[in-house]
């Protein structure tokens, strides 16, 4: 039995990773982590929280 795992995470729908208490310096890792191929990916602000929302292309 073998496992495959993919270099990046594959989300059909959109994502959002509360990167609130992450230091500012660490968000490039978290978008290089949390993005998808062709992805548009940005920060929101909601409800005093920050989250780091990735949004696949059609």
């Amino acid at each position: 039995m073998s496992a495959v795992t993919a270099d990046r995470p594959r989300y059909a729908t959109p994502t959002r990773v509360d990167v609130t208490d992450c230091r500012t310096d660490r968000l490039p890792d978290r978008v290089r982590a949390n993005r998808v191929d062709g992805s548009e990916v940005h920060l929101e602000r909601r409800g005093g929280r920050t989250f780091l929302v990735t949004r696949p292309n059609e």
